[in-house]
């Protein structure tokens, strides 16, 4: 589970392990204005979601549950301040999170429906990434204050606050599990990059885990650490990759190769149905937005789409420009052969790359699709 701009303003995606099936589940906005969904938690028996949600352009930020499928989406706490980062306690009955409402950036909890928010504990400092003990009865948070972030424990109940690293370091994004506690740390020779460490919630055992430059550490419950890796492996501009502390081993889940560009896979049509035999012709339109014009930065001749995005599968772009969403700027619409896409039954994602032409920089769009036997006739429709 991971929040990111595939296809558009930021959305919660769920991927397997193995980076299969990967597909969206922010609900849609019953309105107008786009929705940035982010900061998703599982709930401890799977069923829910936990996020934080941003409407339009607005300066607050809201947490919500919604169901696994994406159904039922239930705004628990709106209260005008900017309230985010929410984690479930592991009984599932608390939502630890954080909020600046009365002007100060601390740690709250909340019943899991929503009721009785409270200020877990008052300290100076900016508060941030709660995580709870795998008791429940204690929590782990970063305090930035003077220039350093801080581990901070504090009972469950907001009592024995005490710190747990020192240092003029920045430490953040802690998680607490049976193996001790992970973070992200600039603790090394280089304070500009973050790498992957550990401590025992006692104080002891510092040291960094492997040779991990990354961040956003979680731990997985048979001991490996997922995280947003910095060190590429591929030509990705960013990884999703779960390492073994153990082994040393890891596994790349999910890789973007590009800057985001947002795509429209069968523009105008309300689903993106594929059929992974048809011998048509798809089309797909790169979106313009304000500060990039697809019609005239796209380099034609380095575009691939398909179930990778590598797939050598273009049959040309049309010259008549057209407003595809509404936004007012014209979009560049092209057509793909579908027996070159490589899509496979149960695909759910379509992946487009290309370079742009003046520096030869890469931009990667992502749309959900679905796959099935039937053709549309629209893919044998000469060009327009």
């Amino acid at each position: 589970m991971f929040s990111a701009d595939f296809d558009g303003p930021a959305s919660l995606w769920i991927s397997a392990l193995d980076g299969s099936r990967l597909r969206k589940i922010s609900p849609r906005s019953i309105t107008a204005i786009a929705n940035t969904d982010m900061e998703p938690a599982w709930s401890p028996d799977g069923r829910q979601i936990a996020y934080t949600s941003i409407t339009g352009d607005s300066r607050s930020s809201d947490i919500w549950i919604v169901q696994a499928s994406g159904a039922y989406p239930v705004k628990l706490i709106a209260n005008g301040a900017s309230n985010g980062s929410p984690v479930w306690s592991p009984n599932g009955r608390k939502i630890a999170f954080v909020s600046d409402k009365n002007d100060s950036r601390d740690i709250w909890t909340m019943n899991a429906d929503g009721t009785q928010p409270a200020k877990l504990v008052s300290s100076p400092g900016y508060q941030s990434d709660p995580s709870f003990s795998p008791a429940g009865d204690q929590i782990v948070f970063s305090k930035y204050e003077n220039g350093a972030s801080t581990l901070m424990v504090v009972n469950a109940n907001g009592t024995e606050l005490r710190a747990l690293t020192t240092g003029a370091f920045k430490d953040w994004e802690p998680s607490w599990g049976v193996k001790g506690i992970v973070f992200t740390s600039n603790r090394g020779p280089d304070p500009d990059e973050r790498r992957v460490w550990s401590i025992q919630p006692d104080g002891s055992g510092l040291r960094k885990v492997g040779d991990v430059a990354g961040s956003g550490p979680v731990w997985l419950p048979d001991g490996r650490i997922v995280f947003s890796d910095r060190r590429i492996t591929s030509k990705a501009l960013n990884e999703i990759t779960i390492f073994n502390p153990v082994t040393g081993a890891r596994q790349v889940v999910v890789d973007v190769q590009g800057y985001f560009t947002p795509i429209d896979i069968r523009p105008g049509k309300p689903a993106n149905r594929i059929n992974p035999k048809s011998m048509g012709k798809l089309k797909v339109a790169i979106l313009s937005i304000r500060t990039f014009d697809a019609t005239k930065a796209v380099s034609q001749a380095s575009m691939t789409f398909g179930r990778t995005g590598s797939e050598n599968s273009l049959v040309d772009c049309s010259k008549k420009f057209k407003d595809v969403n509404g936004d007012g700027l014209p979009d560049l619409t092209c057509r793909f052969t579908l027996r070159d896409t490589g899509f496979q039954a149960g695909n759910t994602v379509g992946v487009l790359r290309f370079k742009d032409r003046e520096r030869s920089i890469p931009y990667e769009g992502r749309d959900t699709i679905s796959t099935g036997l039937e053709d549309d006739s629209d893919d044998f429709k000469d060009e327009d």
